[in-house]
């Protein structure tokens, strides 16, 4: 009955809030940067349409008279010689353009915008876009593959914050009701214990499953090896294909392998491609089986980019068993875009809980320690001050 009425008293509970206190302490900053930077990718499609409407508009053109996909991509190749295909999409997926993502010699990019004529609108350096820059920090902490790796073992400490601070939370069998809810009454040392306590519990679910989403992102196989120890998860995972192919082969004719997409999966409509940069990666047509914009719900149609055959069809968001529902949903859940603005709202909002569980946990830190050792310092630094003074002072 320890932990159930008095777990403040135990000796393992306060082990686990020294852990607790220096995972915060040391992920504070952390915390702070992905929280602020997640809620603003929430709108990422929404600020960059704003930065550049004349871009990213929406055609007022006859949608009948809009020119197919294929035809968008050879005016870019036609406007960018210089520049390789890597990726293109219809109306609807990225503003309301054609779009398409070209990379030049030394790796970079360039986003190309076309009307629903097939005209090019222009075209942006995607190095030099703002919100890229806050995806780069959130998702690399500025700092390519190192920061990646950074910010995988960042997610791991916040689950295990997580962890800790559900045991932590849990006030006592008498008490516990208060700790779902703030009183403003109170003190503002209390009202700052208050909001820790009840914004961690109220957002711990959502915040674990960001956290594991981070751990998954880094080491996707790992997890999935985890995962299926409970369940399987191939129906979860994307496929991979090994194909013999000559990068220097010209690709296979884009019409024709859109058209057998199509046929490969029926009652559903052409998002866009991806061609592949490595010599033994497939193509992959996208098919959305609900809106243009539902990556969560789309099928994969793999081709091989030079002989046009068809390898395979991955039905994304179709997941028979747990483990598959557990891999493949961390994706889409993570980012909160595939479920119309009242969902991007709440994620963008609950994101900022990383910030205010860090304000106010730091500020805990000052009312229990920081403040006393600083109180300490002061009196310690008055009392030699007054004995300099005394020295100083002539004999009379």
């Amino acid at each position: 009955m320890g932990y159930i009425s008095r777990p403040q008293r135990l000796w393992w509970r306060r082990t686990l809030f020294q852990i607790h206190l220096w995972v915060g302490v040391i992920l504070g900053l952390y915390m702070v940067v992905i929280g602020l930077t997640g809620s603003l990718l929430v709108f990422k499609d929404e600020l960059a349409t704003l930065t550049y409407p004349s871009l990213m508009r929406t055609d007022a053109h006859d949608p009948a008279s809009a020119v197919d996909l294929p035809q968008f991509v050879a005016n870019a190749h036609k406007a960018f010689p210089e520049h390789k295909l890597v990726s293109a999409f219809v109306p609807g997926v990225y503003g309301g353009s054609f779009f398409a993502y070209m990379e030049g010699a030394g790796g970079s990019g360039l986003y190309v915008f076309g009307d629903s004529r097939g005209d090019i609108l222009g075209s942006l350096d995607v190095e030099k876009i703002w919100i890229n820059w806050v995806a780069d920090l959130h998702f690399r902490l500025l700092a390519g593959q190192t920061g990646f790796i950074v910010n995988g073992a960042g997610a791991a400490f916040l689950v295990l914050l997580c962890l800790t601070g559900m045991v932590l939370w849990w006030p006592g069998i008498r008490t516990w009701p208060r700790a779902l809810a703030v009183n403003f009454r109170k003190s503002w040392k209390r009202v700052n214990f208050d909001l820790h306590s009840a914004v961690g519990f109220w957002t711990l679910s959502l915040v674990s499953m960001w956290a594991i989403s981070g751990v998954y992102f880094v080491w996707p196989r790992t997890v999935e090896h985890v995962v299926n120890w409970i369940s399987p998860v191939e129906a979860g995972v994307e496929p991979e294909f090994s194909i013999v192919r000559d990068p220097q082969a010209p690709l296979a004719d884009l019409r024709g392998i859109l058209a057998r997409s199509q046929y490969a999966s029926p009652e559903t409509r052409l998002a866009g491609f991806y061609l592949p940069s490595g010599g033994k990666t497939a193509m992959v047509v996208y098919q959305t089986r609900r809106g243009i914009r539902n990556f969560s719900e789309t099928d994969h149609v793999y081709f091989h980019p030079t002989t046009g055959a068809l390898l395979g069809v991955w039905h994304a968001g179709v997941n028979p068993t747990l483990g598959s529902k557990l891999v493949y949903w961390l994706g889409p859940l993570h980012s909160g875009f595939y479920w119309g603005m009242g969902i991007k709202f709440l994620w963008a909002v609950l994101g900022l809980s990383l910030p205010v569980l860090t304000v106010t946990g730091a500020l805990m830190y000052w009312n229990r320690s920081l403040a006393k050792l600083w109180s300490r310092l002061r009196s310690r630094g008055d009392m030699q001050s007054s004995a300099s003074h005394a020295q100083a002072r002539p004999a009379e």
